[in-house]
Protein backbone atom coordinates (compact mmCIF):
# COMPACT_ATOMS: atom_id res chain seq x y z
CA UNK A 1 0.00 0.00 0.00
CA UNK A 2 2.85 2.43 0.74
CA UNK A 3 4.23 2.15 -2.80
CA UNK A 4 0.77 2.67 -4.25
CA UNK A 5 0.14 5.64 -1.95
CA UNK A 6 3.50 7.10 -3.00
CA UNK A 7 2.36 6.91 -6.63
CA UNK A 8 -1.01 8.46 -5.82
CA UNK A 9 0.76 11.46 -4.34
CA UNK A 10 2.27 12.15 -7.73
CA UNK A 11 5.84 10.99 -7.13
CA UNK A 12 5.86 8.91 -10.30
CA UNK A 13 6.08 10.77 -13.60
CA UNK A 14 3.95 10.08 -16.64
CA UNK A 15 0.78 9.14 -14.78
CA UNK A 16 -2.64 9.67 -16.37
CA UNK A 17 -5.92 10.58 -14.72
CA UNK A 18 -7.34 7.17 -15.68
CA UNK A 19 -4.50 5.26 -14.03
CA UNK A 20 -4.77 7.48 -10.95
CA UNK A 21 -8.42 6.52 -10.49
CA UNK A 22 -7.55 2.85 -11.02
CA UNK A 23 -4.96 3.05 -8.26
CA UNK A 24 -7.37 4.82 -5.93
CA UNK A 25 -9.88 2.05 -6.52
CA UNK A 26 -7.23 -0.59 -5.92
CA UNK A 27 -6.13 1.07 -2.68
CA UNK A 28 -9.75 1.21 -1.52
CA UNK A 29 -10.28 -2.50 -2.13
CA UNK A 30 -6.99 -3.39 -0.45
CA UNK A 31 -8.09 -1.49 2.66
CA UNK A 32 -11.44 -3.28 2.56
CA UNK A 33 -9.69 -6.64 2.35
CA UNK A 34 -7.43 -5.79 5.26
CA UNK A 35 -10.39 -4.73 7.39
CA UNK A 36 -12.53 -7.75 6.59
CA UNK A 37 -9.70 -10.29 6.63
CA UNK A 38 -11.23 -12.33 3.80
CA UNK A 39 -11.94 -12.23 0.09
CA UNK A 40 -15.05 -10.10 -0.35
CA UNK A 41 -17.31 -9.25 -3.24
CA UNK A 42 -15.44 -5.95 -3.55
CA UNK A 43 -12.16 -7.83 -3.97
CA UNK A 44 -13.79 -10.02 -6.57
CA UNK A 45 -14.95 -6.96 -8.50
CA UNK A 46 -11.46 -5.46 -8.24
CA UNK A 47 -9.89 -8.56 -9.75
CA UNK A 48 -12.39 -8.60 -12.58
CA UNK A 49 -12.09 -4.92 -13.48
CA UNK A 50 -8.43 -4.16 -12.75
CA UNK A 51 -6.70 -7.31 -13.88
CA UNK A 52 -8.87 -9.30 -16.22
CA UNK A 53 -8.92 -9.15 -20.00
CA UNK A 54 -10.22 -11.55 -22.57
CA UNK A 55 -7.60 -13.91 -23.94
CA UNK A 56 -9.80 -14.95 -26.85
CA UNK A 57 -10.81 -13.46 -30.18
CA UNK A 58 -14.30 -14.91 -29.80
CA UNK A 59 -17.21 -12.54 -29.36
CA UNK A 60 -19.65 -12.78 -26.46
CA UNK A 61 -22.20 -14.43 -28.75
CA UNK A 62 -19.71 -17.09 -29.83
CA UNK A 63 -18.70 -17.74 -26.22
CA UNK A 64 -22.36 -18.04 -25.22
CA UNK A 65 -23.04 -20.56 -28.01
CA UNK A 66 -20.04 -22.66 -27.00
CA UNK A 67 -21.10 -22.72 -23.36
CA UNK A 68 -24.71 -23.57 -24.22
CA UNK A 69 -24.04 -27.30 -24.49
CA UNK A 70 -27.67 -28.39 -24.66
CA UNK A 71 -28.55 -25.71 -27.22
CA UNK A 72 -31.67 -24.46 -25.41
CA UNK A 73 -30.70 -20.79 -25.68
CA UNK A 74 -29.93 -20.39 -21.97
CA UNK A 75 -26.94 -20.95 -19.70
CA UNK A 76 -27.42 -22.93 -16.53
CA UNK A 77 -25.14 -22.19 -13.60
CA UNK A 78 -23.06 -25.29 -14.40
CA UNK A 79 -22.63 -24.18 -18.02
CA UNK A 80 -21.70 -20.66 -16.88
CA UNK A 81 -19.15 -21.99 -14.36
CA UNK A 82 -17.50 -23.98 -17.17
CA UNK A 83 -15.97 -20.68 -18.36
CA UNK A 84 -13.25 -21.09 -15.75
CA UNK A 85 -11.88 -24.09 -17.67
CA UNK A 86 -12.06 -22.63 -21.19
CA UNK A 87 -9.15 -20.17 -20.95
CA UNK A 88 -11.21 -17.13 -21.96
CA UNK A 89 -9.68 -14.85 -19.32
CA UNK A 90 -6.18 -13.55 -18.72
CA UNK A 91 -6.64 -14.40 -15.06
CA UNK A 92 -8.91 -17.43 -14.55
CA UNK A 93 -11.87 -16.66 -12.31
CA UNK A 94 -12.52 -18.84 -9.30
CA UNK A 95 -15.79 -20.70 -8.83
CA UNK A 96 -16.76 -18.22 -6.11
CA UNK A 97 -16.16 -15.26 -8.44
CA UNK A 98 -18.17 -16.87 -11.24
CA UNK A 99 -20.97 -17.64 -8.78
CA UNK A 100 -21.05 -13.98 -7.81
CA UNK A 101 -21.24 -12.96 -11.48
CA UNK A 102 -24.02 -15.46 -12.18
CA UNK A 103 -26.08 -14.26 -9.21
CA UNK A 104 -25.67 -10.63 -10.35
CA UNK A 105 -26.73 -11.49 -13.91
CA UNK A 106 -29.68 -13.71 -12.93
CA UNK A 107 -32.04 -10.78 -12.39
CA UNK A 108 -35.21 -12.90 -12.22
CA UNK A 109 -33.60 -15.60 -10.04
CA UNK A 110 -34.65 -18.45 -12.30
CA UNK A 111 -31.29 -20.21 -12.33
CA UNK A 112 -30.38 -19.54 -15.95
CA UNK A 113 -29.12 -16.69 -18.13
CA UNK A 114 -30.24 -15.60 -21.57
CA UNK A 115 -27.85 -14.06 -24.08
CA UNK A 116 -28.57 -10.47 -23.09
CA UNK A 117 -28.02 -11.13 -19.38
CA UNK A 118 -24.78 -12.93 -20.20
CA UNK A 119 -23.48 -10.11 -22.40
CA UNK A 120 -24.53 -7.44 -19.93
CA UNK A 121 -22.72 -8.91 -16.93
CA UNK A 122 -19.52 -9.57 -18.88
CA UNK A 123 -19.46 -6.08 -20.39
CA UNK A 124 -19.76 -4.56 -16.93
CA UNK A 125 -17.11 -6.73 -15.28
CA UNK A 126 -14.48 -7.70 -17.88
CA UNK A 127 -12.43 -5.53 -20.19
CA UNK A 128 -13.32 -6.28 -23.80
CA UNK A 129 -11.45 -6.03 -27.04
CA UNK A 130 -12.06 -4.29 -30.34
CA UNK A 131 -14.29 -7.11 -31.60
CA UNK A 132 -16.99 -6.18 -29.06
CA UNK A 133 -16.75 -2.43 -29.70
CA UNK A 134 -17.38 -3.36 -33.33
CA UNK A 135 -21.00 -4.15 -32.40
CA UNK A 136 -21.48 -0.38 -32.30
CA UNK A 137 -21.08 -0.27 -36.08
CA UNK A 138 -23.90 -2.74 -36.77
CA UNK A 139 -26.79 -0.22 -36.83
CA UNK A 140 -24.87 1.87 -39.39
CA UNK A 141 -24.17 -1.19 -41.53
CA UNK A 142 -27.81 -2.30 -41.41
CA UNK A 143 -29.00 1.23 -42.14
CA UNK A 144 -26.69 1.54 -45.15
CA UNK A 145 -28.00 -1.69 -46.68
CA UNK A 146 -31.61 -0.75 -45.93
CA UNK A 147 -31.25 2.71 -47.45
CA UNK A 148 -29.59 1.34 -50.60
CA UNK A 149 -32.21 -1.33 -51.28
CA UNK A 150 -35.04 1.07 -50.46
CA UNK A 151 -33.70 3.34 -53.19
CA UNK A 152 -33.74 0.52 -55.70
CA UNK A 153 -37.15 -0.69 -54.58
CA UNK A 154 -38.82 2.71 -54.67
CA UNK A 155 -37.49 3.29 -58.17
CA UNK A 156 -37.85 -0.11 -59.82
CA UNK A 157 -40.17 -2.35 -57.79
CA UNK A 158 -43.29 -0.53 -58.95
CA UNK A 159 -42.31 -1.20 -62.56
CA UNK A 160 -42.12 -4.95 -62.06
CA UNK A 161 -45.76 -5.60 -61.10
CA UNK A 162 -46.79 -5.94 -64.71
CA UNK A 163 -44.15 -8.65 -65.16
CA UNK A 164 -45.29 -10.81 -62.23
CA UNK A 165 -47.98 -12.86 -64.09
CA UNK A 166 -45.66 -13.83 -66.94
CA UNK A 167 -42.90 -14.67 -64.44
CA UNK A 168 -45.14 -17.36 -62.92
CA UNK A 169 -46.63 -18.41 -66.29
CA UNK A 170 -50.04 -16.95 -65.49
CA UNK A 171 -52.01 -15.85 -68.55
CA UNK A 172 -53.78 -12.52 -68.38
CA UNK A 173 -55.52 -10.48 -71.02
CA UNK A 174 -53.84 -7.47 -72.56
CA UNK A 175 -56.55 -5.22 -71.16
CA UNK A 176 -55.89 -6.44 -67.60
CA UNK A 177 -52.15 -6.12 -68.14
CA UNK A 178 -52.59 -2.53 -69.24
CA UNK A 179 -54.61 -1.81 -66.08
CA UNK A 180 -51.86 -2.90 -63.69
CA UNK A 181 -50.50 0.25 -62.04
CA UNK A 182 -46.83 1.16 -62.21
CA UNK A 183 -45.44 3.11 -59.28
CA UNK A 184 -42.21 5.10 -59.42
CA UNK A 185 -41.22 7.54 -56.69
CA UNK A 186 -39.52 10.75 -57.67
CA UNK A 187 -35.84 11.26 -56.89
CA UNK A 188 -36.37 13.79 -54.09
CA UNK A 189 -38.67 11.41 -52.19
CA UNK A 190 -36.19 8.55 -52.52
CA UNK A 191 -33.37 10.79 -51.31
CA UNK A 192 -35.42 11.94 -48.32
CA UNK A 193 -36.16 8.36 -47.26
CA UNK A 194 -32.52 7.29 -47.66
CA UNK A 195 -31.21 10.25 -45.67
CA UNK A 196 -33.73 9.57 -42.89
CA UNK A 197 -32.74 5.91 -42.63
CA UNK A 198 -29.04 6.77 -42.60
CA UNK A 199 -29.51 9.48 -39.96
CA UNK A 200 -31.39 7.14 -37.62
CA UNK A 201 -28.82 4.35 -38.07
CA UNK A 202 -25.92 6.79 -37.54
CA UNK A 203 -27.39 8.09 -34.27
CA UNK A 204 -28.03 4.51 -33.11
CA UNK A 205 -24.43 3.51 -33.93
CA UNK A 206 -22.92 6.42 -32.02
CA UNK A 207 -25.20 5.83 -29.03
CA UNK A 208 -24.45 2.09 -28.94
CA UNK A 209 -20.70 2.70 -29.29
CA UNK A 210 -20.80 5.19 -26.42
CA UNK A 211 -22.67 2.66 -24.27
CA UNK A 212 -20.08 -0.04 -25.01
CA UNK A 213 -17.21 2.35 -24.27
CA UNK A 214 -18.80 3.48 -20.99
CA UNK A 215 -19.45 -0.09 -19.87
CA UNK A 216 -15.81 -1.00 -20.49
CA UNK A 217 -14.10 2.13 -19.11
CA UNK A 218 -12.91 3.18 -22.56
CA UNK A 219 -11.97 6.85 -22.57
CA UNK A 220 -13.41 9.72 -24.61
CA UNK A 221 -10.46 9.79 -27.04
CA UNK A 222 -11.10 6.27 -28.31
CA UNK A 223 -14.85 6.85 -28.35
CA UNK A 224 -14.28 10.04 -30.33
CA UNK A 225 -12.17 8.10 -32.83
CA UNK A 226 -15.00 5.61 -33.36
CA UNK A 227 -17.58 8.41 -33.66
CA UNK A 228 -15.50 10.23 -36.28
CA UNK A 229 -15.01 6.98 -38.21
CA UNK A 230 -18.76 6.36 -38.19
CA UNK A 231 -19.44 9.94 -39.31
CA UNK A 232 -17.05 9.61 -42.25
CA UNK A 233 -18.52 6.22 -43.17
CA UNK A 234 -22.08 7.55 -43.12
CA UNK A 235 -21.14 10.60 -45.23
CA UNK A 236 -19.32 8.49 -47.85
CA UNK A 237 -22.18 5.99 -48.00
CA UNK A 238 -24.73 8.75 -48.55
CA UNK A 239 -22.60 10.34 -51.25
CA UNK A 240 -22.30 7.05 -53.12
CA UNK A 241 -26.04 6.39 -52.89
CA UNK A 242 -27.25 9.88 -53.77
CA UNK A 243 -24.81 10.72 -56.58
CA UNK A 244 -26.07 9.58 -60.01
CA UNK A 245 -22.48 9.27 -61.27
CA UNK A 246 -21.39 6.96 -58.46
CA UNK A 247 -20.72 3.34 -59.38
CA UNK A 248 -22.98 1.94 -56.63
CA UNK A 249 -25.75 4.51 -57.07
CA UNK A 250 -29.31 3.24 -57.26
CA UNK A 251 -29.79 5.27 -60.41
CA UNK A 252 -27.29 3.56 -62.72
Amino acid sequence: EYGLLFNLLGKEEGRTVSSLFDDIQELYFDVQEAQQGSVSLAATFKNQMSENDFETKLTFVEIFNRLDKDGNGFLSKDEFLAMSKEGYFKKPLSEEELNDLFDQADVFKIGRLNLFEFMSILRKNVKIGIQEIGYGYLPLAWGSLTAYWLGLGMQELGLTLVRVPSTFNVWISQGFRDSIPQYVFDTSTIHAVQVSVMLVSYIASVALTQKLCDDNRIGPVRFGTHAVTQSIGAAITLYLMLSPEAIVSAYR
